[in-house]
């Protein structure tokens, strides 16, 4: 938005990719979202990072971008890590403040929106367009922040018009593909990726996310594609390994899986942080090596005691293997820290629905759709728990508009047992 100090720069940039998804995703991420791997570096299909575009919209430096074109093209994205500079993901619009006092609103807008305070970032972004109605910049920006808040028509409407501005500007393809995604548009979301990939061919991270949509409509050898495409180009980036893993398993194809989850273990040898350690996790979990999974866990929470992604993801695999009272003491932790996640809620809704408590199981579900209505997987949890107590109709239901919203749900929660 603004140039920010370059140290500042960094520790946002770190803090955005090692902590977050999208403006808040996932990525819900939207692919995996039946068990939110939610760490940008650790998430399986559903909540892989989406937009990589709203950090590196908000962090670019106007100073920079006119240096950055010529050298685009010759920058590759990595799938997970954040050491390029904002302006190598795609071509930012050139366009500097008319207004000095539009600079300012826009500058103030980003603390807010990395402390989650969308509805404020909105209001100070409104100020600033107002001031200067044709800065595509500002456009890019409040589209992010109307994404963070899950107002997504409105969050379109303002990539569109960034596009209408500028036309080649990849980001605003890139932010207008997660809209459409958190929609579960796929069609429309795989046009703007491929688009944003047209322009700017080098981005591993975009070749990644348009594989997991792919994969979220079960085409899974299109999704393969995309995923080796984002390999070749970044090969030493784990994340590439996990989730082609992942797309192989849902595929059938258990030895090619395991390749790749033993690759992105060998990326990661001995982890420094509890980021690693989370990655690590979720390649033990996909070769259901469950203890070495939740070892991996158990070091990130030494780490970093309040990190949700780590709780949940431990409540899961402890509801996998067995033991209910440990899972849902990790899920209810995550929760008093993080009371209005749904997908910490859908997660405790599997633990629920392994143990057999199957209201409290449905119970979850239900609140967690409450908070995104378009959230399959709970929708298909939920109607396994519907169906063991009985309830044939409803779960006939729940199915149907699950498979409507995300045709690969039944074969991602078959993994866990769960249909």
């Amino acid at each position: 938005m603004l140039t920010l100090h370059q140290g500042r720069l960094k520790k946002l940039r770190m803090f955005w990719f090692g902590s977050r998804g999208v403006v808040r995703s996932y990525a819900d991420g939207r692919l995996w979202r039946s068990h939110r791997w939610r760490s940008h570096q650790t998430a399986p299909l559903g909540q892989l990072a989406f937009a990589l575009t709203a950090c590196l919209i908000i962090l670019a430096g106007i100073g920079d971008l006119a240096r950055a074109q010529d050298q685009q093209r010759r920058r590759i994205v990595s799938a997970c890590r954040s050491d390029a500079p904002p302006s190598a993901a795609g071509k930012i619009p050139d366009a500097p403040p008319k207004n000095k006092d539009a600079r300012g609103l826009a500058t103030g807008a980003v603390p807010l929106m990395f402390a989650g305070g969308f509805e404020r970032a909105i209001e100070r972004l409104n100020q600033a367009i107002e001031l200067d109605p044709d800065n595509p910049y500002f456009r890019l920006n409040r589209g992010s922040a109307y994404l963070g808040n899950r107002q997504f028509d409105k969050a379109i409407e303002d990539y569109d018009r960034a596009i209408a501005l500028d036309s080649s500007s990849s980001l605003a393809f890139l932010g207008r593909a997660e809209a459409y995604l958190r929609m579960a548009d796929y069609e429309h979301a795989i046009e703007d990726f491929s688009e944003a990939i047209r322009l700017f061919p080098g981005n591993a991270r975009a070749y990644l996310i348009r594989g997991t949509t792919y994969a979220n409509k079960r085409e899974y050898d299109r999704a393969i594609e995309d995923l080796d495409q984002s390999i070749n180009l970044d090969p030493e980036c784990p994340t590439g390994y996990l989730t082609r893993a992942l797309i192989f398993k849902l595929k059938g194809d258990r030895g090619r899986a395991d390749t790749d989850y033993d690759h992105a273990i060998k990326l990661d040898p001995d982890p420094g942080n509890a980021r690693t350690f989370l990655r690590r996790a979720g390649a033990y979990g996909g070769k259901q090596d469950y203890t070495r999974a939740m070892d991996d866990l158990g070091q990130a929470l030494k780490l970093e005691p309040r990190n949700v992604y780590a709780l949940s993801n431990r409540c899961l695999f402890r509801a996998i293997v067995g033991t209910f009272d440990a899972a849902l003491a990790d899920c209810n932790e995550a929760l008093r820290i993080r009371p209005d996640d749904a997908n910490i809620l859908h997660t405790r809704g599997i633990a629920y629905l392994k143990k057999g408590a199957l209201d409290k199981s449905v119970d979850d579900y239900d609140t967690a759709l409450r908070i995104d209505a378009k959230k399959a997987a709970s929708l298909y949890g939920r109607a396994i728990a519907k169906r063991q107590k009985g309830d044939v109709a409803g779960s006939e239901a729940d199915i149907s508009a699950a498979l409507a919203l995300k045709p690969s749900v039944a074969d991602e929660l078959a993994i866990y047992g769960i249909k």
